[in-house]
């Protein structure tokens, strides 16, 4: 593992500039107050002026939040007191901005606040500029998707903005990058950052400035996608660098020489036409002293490395974390978190950066808690392994060696000759939803997922589509929605913990690498919890899935305060000042709900008005067409649905298809075969299901649900209602 990383850049003064000083002294003279004065200077710059000097010096603009994660380190923590233990329990509705009114709405972003401006996005890529004090809308801006855009199940979500010298920054669903001018929301200039166009490319992650360059990955690992990032100039939109993530076929030239190593990891049988994955489809972090960009990888493609690479080899860079010289591209270390990935173990988590004491010595530090269950903390110089330990439970492997910096897997992995329960699920014991690093306490504030998947190969051999999503080779379901003909739940599932779905808040010291405390947040909505922030009064915020927010005391966890929200909350809230007052906000919204907002809090505000619910999806519903009848077509049905559907529409990342309308049965074709609701994430699948595979699919779909209705209503007729 390469360790030679050069100290590019050292940025010297962290003081203010010495026109914000003579502003403040003046200002000072005139009798005004701190938060006053901090505005009037606010209300001096053009907007958007996130500079490297404020970034740096971040702290000393509290009511500021920067980037996503607030300051460079991408800490999700806050300095702001106002807001504290003694009050939280006034602190109500300030405003509310509707954004959306269509259902499968997933609103993931961290909105950013600059100098009184909020910015964020929203469905497909479409940005907002707000009046952070009181809501008001100054700007909107709407691309326009390619129509062979592929959108995602997950609703075409997009998790936000990078702001930076008076631009923003965002990556539409069909992967075009935008920079819009801040002031006015106009367009400066386009990027397509997709390299083949016949593949299925998207992208639902926040773009990342790092040094001159912009970047950007994309998503489709699941699809027939390669991986890489991208940098692009600030001012112009030219691609600076692209960096590879794994490589193509070893009897083609390789685009950059990290690409000839990476390939002695894999197979040269591997499937090379299948793109393989690796996609780094969210979490960067920069730190702009070593001039490193730290990125993210994720799972390879298929999952199941027998299939994708089937003489073995650890198969880089799935699943790493890499660090890229921010000017050049080229690769100073990388860090393989899950070698030979076969779960989606993804490391495409966020990561924070932070000066940590370890052993007596001070240490620039990187942290990511990944899908496959260890906390990492890695020297962010060099790569070096500092620790790694399980922060939720997992049986795919017992512990990571520390001599080797891999982890040791058990016989439970290996899934290839018969179905095995897994921990965590493929959803990871903590997912993409930010975490936050408090350095007043010294610890990290984790949103993580308790729950066993069970794994198993298909049924029929693997053939790979493409741009459909039906390539990752593997069957990952719950255990309540087994597979005919595999084995019982009961014999699944003795000898492990519980598999069911639970979700917690937990609080874990980085240095002695060790829980110190947890509070479950289990939902009765089968859905990961929200992002995570902190703040210097002791206060740790997370949105659920039962569309509260929750304020909790960040030494010991205990719950000080809730407000309900109404619609799910899966993104982080952020927190700022604007005149004399702190503000939270959040942006609210997800798979079921009847529209999206983002809502905002002040000590003293009012009742949160209740514009959305969330569609209750628990409880039995009567299916609204009669029962299919051919148990052959049923049966056809189910092995396409497998292949194509199940990853989504099973796991809790998509609508349940047996609740389905009466509506949705009438236009099931269309919606399947001829994308007619792609703006609402379903992608259009008639390059990978004909339609006879696709009225099979219904027929299935049809009979589950009857057979659903049947179980949970002993005695139910079978004829309509």
């Amino acid at each position: 593992m390469p360790k030679n990383v050069r100290n590019i850049i050292v940025f010297g003064s962290r003081l203010l500039s010495a026109s914000a000083i003579v502003a403040l002294i003046l200002l000072s003279a005139c009798g005004t107050g701190p938060s006053e004065r901090a505005d009037q200077v606010s209300q001096a710059r053009p907007a958007g002026d996130v500079t490297l000097e404020r970034l740096l010096n971040a702290d000393a603009e509290p009511g500021q939040w920067l980037t996503g994660g607030r300051d460079w380190r991408q800490s999700y923590y806050s300095p702001l007191t106002q807001i504290s233990k003694r009050n939280v329990t006034k602190l109500g509705y300030a405003w509310s901005s509707s954004l959306i009114d269509v259902p499968q709405v997933g609103l993931e972003a961290t909105p950013i606040v600059v100098d009184g401006r909020m910015f964020t996005s929203g469905l497909g890529g479409e940005v907002y500029a707000l009046d952070a004090r009181t809501g008001t809308p100054l700007w909107s801006f709407k691309p326009e998707l390619s129509p062979n855009a592929v959108v995602t199940g997950l609703g075409g979500v997009n998790r936000g903005v990078a702001v930076w010298r008076g631009k923003v920054y965002v990556a539409a669903t069909d992967a075009q990058l935008y920079a819009l001018d801040a002031e006015a929301g106009t367009v400066l200039w386009k990027a397509d950052t997709v390299i083949d166009h016949s593949r299925a490319y998207f992208s639902t992650g926040a773009p990342y400035v790092a040094g001159k360059y912009v970047l950007i990955g994309n998503g489709g690992a699941d699809f027939d996608a390669r991986g890489y990032v991208s940098a692009y100039d600030l001012e112009t939109g030219k691609l600076g660098w692209r960096f590879f993530t794994v490589p193509g076929h070893p009897k083609k030239s390789f685009e950059h020489p990290e690409l000839e190593m990476a390939a002695k990891t894999w197979d040269p049988d591997s499937l090379w036409d299948l793109g393989l994955g690796g996609t780094a489809w969210d979490g960067m972090a920069y730190d702009p002293e070593l001039n490193l960009v730290y990125v993210g990888t994720g799972n390879g493609l298929p999952w199941n490395r027998a299939l994708r690479s089937p003489k073995g080899g650890d198969n880089l860079f799935l699943a790493s974390v890499l660090a890229i010289d921010a000017n050049t591209g080229a690769l100073k270390w990388y860090y393989q978190t899950t070698p030979g990935d076969s779960w989606d173990y993804t490391a495409t988590a966020k990561m924070i950066l932070a000066d940590l004491t370890i052993n007596g010595q001070r240490r620039k530090i990187l942290m990511q808690a990944p899908k496959n269950g260890f906390f990492y903390v890695l020297d962010r110089a060099t790569g070096e392994l500092l620790s790694a330990e399980p922060y939720v439970y997992r049986n795919w492997a017992s512990h990571v060696d520390m001599r080797t910096g891999r982890p040791v897997e058990t016989a439970q992995a290996d899934y290839t000759h018969e179905p095995k329960l897994i921990f965590p699920m493929h959803g990871g014991g903590h997912n993409w939803q930010p975490m936050s690093y408090s350095p007043s306490t010294g610890l990290v504030y984790i949103a993580t997922m308790h729950g066993g998947e069970v794994f198993g190969s298909l049924t029929e051999p693997f053939k790979s589509k493409r741009r459909a999503g039906g390539n990752t080779g593997t069957i990952a379901r719950l255990v309540a929605n087994l597979p005919v003909g595999w084995p019982s739940a009961d014999e699944l599932k003795a000898d492990w913990p519980d598999p069911a779905f639970r979700t917690f808040l937990l609080a874990w010291d980085p240095v002695r690498q060790k829980e110190v405390w947890k509070v479950e947040t289990t939902s009765k909505y089968p859905s990961m919890s929200g992002g995570v922030i902190s703040s210097a009064a002791g206060l740790v915020f997370e949105g659920d899935a039962d569309g509260y927010l929750y304020v909790f005391d960040a030494a010991n966890g205990k719950r000080l305060h809730s407000m309900k929200v109404g619609s799910r909350i899966l993104a982080a809230p952020m927190t700022y000042t604007a005149g004399n007052e702190q503000f939270v906000a959040v942006m609210a919204g997800a798979t079921g709900d009847k529209g999206g907002r983002i809502v905002a809090f002040r000590l003293g505000g009012g009742e949160i008005p209740q514009l959305f619910h969330a569609v209750d999806s628990t409880g039995s519903i009567k299916p609204s067409v009669e029962d299919a009848t051919d148990m052959t077509e049923v049966e056809r049905g189910q092995k396409f649905f497998e292949s194509n559907c199940a990853l989504c529409h099973l796991n809790n990342w998509a609508p349940d298809l047996t609740r389905m309308t009466a509506e949705t049965h009438r236009e099931f074709l269309g919606i399947v075969r001829n994308g007619a609701r792609t703006e609402k994430g379903m992608p259009n699948f008639r390059d990978a299901v004909s339609e006879s595979e696709a009225k099979a699919i219904h027929a299935y779909i049809i009979h589950d649900a009857w057979e659903t209705y049947r179980r949970q209503n002993k005695g139910a007729q079978s004829e309509p209602h």
